[in-house]
């Protein structure tokens, strides 16, 4: 199924208020002008983010939306998702800068295919960000909030970002999963370039232990062993990894280190009874 050439496309920005982040915001939106016919759909749980925002009078609407309890990024995105117009939406983070030709890239896929497409970036230090294709495909784990375009049509039909999550991370590669049991298609769209000017998640511990906390609850969801396993969090892997990596991290270097915080997360999450969406625990 294809989409028209010229229909409305909405981005939707989930903020994160802080200082260092205000540049990049307004990076971002200027990088917008001049792509194209589209519509900007910033979020956020405080009041008045930037300043900036009052006088800045971009050629695009743009509007912000208040919500004090969006504070999950899969909330924000699901807030903007309802509010924004456009036939089309991409969902992109504050501290992700588009690169000329970003729009027109995604517009052409959508004409193209029905399906869901992840855009392509460089992280601040300058590393290029690739999926890992598995038999050629692209896995659900390779969703992200960097530059995640689609039919409106396509989002609904699995009903949005989980709201369940709480903290960082997880609620991209969640929303992946279902994208992929409803069969429907993911596309590696390299045409789409930006730089994500955060720092490179797999060099923060401490998202490593959050990251695998999350992957710990997604399975616990889901009641999926085959997902456990492709997420790293399937109780035979913690425990080998809970047992070996002490021992071993300081031969694998820093990936070493990561991977072991990312073990304790999931680990840690065995004396975790919050309760999930549905109920489950």
């Amino acid at each position: 199924m294809g989409y028209k050439l010229l229909a409305m496309i909405s981005v939707i920005v989930p903020l994160h208020p802080a200082e260092d982040r205000r540049e990049v915001l307004e990076a971002k939106l200027r990088a917008l002008e001049g792509q194209g016919e589209l519509e900007v759909v910033l979020v956020s749980d405080t009041p008045r983010p930037y300043a900036f925002l009052e006088e800045y009078k971009p050629p695009y609407p743009l509007r912000t939306i208040h919500d004090p309890q969006a504070r999950s990024a899969g909330r924000k995105r699901n807030r903007g998702a309802a509010a924004a117009r456009g036939e089309c939406l991409i969902f992109s983070d504050d501290d992700v800068v588009p690169e000329s030709g970003w729009l027109e890239a995604f517009r052409q896929a959508f004409a193209r295919e029905g399906a869901v497409y992840l855009g392509g970036f460089r992280f601040k230090e300058g590393q290029p960000w690739k999926p890992a294709l598995r038999f050629g495909r692209v896995g659900f784990n390779n969703v992200n909030g960097v530059a995640l375009g689609m039919a409106r049509s396509l989002f609904e039909r699995v009903g949005g970002f989980a709201e369940w999550l709480e903290g960082y991370g997880g609620e991209d590669l969640e929303f992946g999963y279902r994208l992929v049991k409803a069969g429907i298609p993911l596309r590696y769209l390299p045409q789409a370039q930006a730089h994500h000017l955060g720092p490179t998640p797999t060099r923060d511990l401490l998202k490593a232990r959050q990251a695998g906390a999350q992957a710990a609850r997604i399975a616990r969801y889901h009641k999926d062993p085959k997902l456990a396993l492709e997420l790293g969090v399937h109780p035979v892997q913690l425990v080998l990894k809970m047992t070996i990596l002490p021992w071993m991290k300081g031969l694998l270097g820093y990936t070493g280190d990561y991977e072991l915080a990312y073990a304790w997360g999931a680990w840690e999450t065995r004396y975790d009874q919050r309760p999930t969406e549905g109920g489950r625990a």
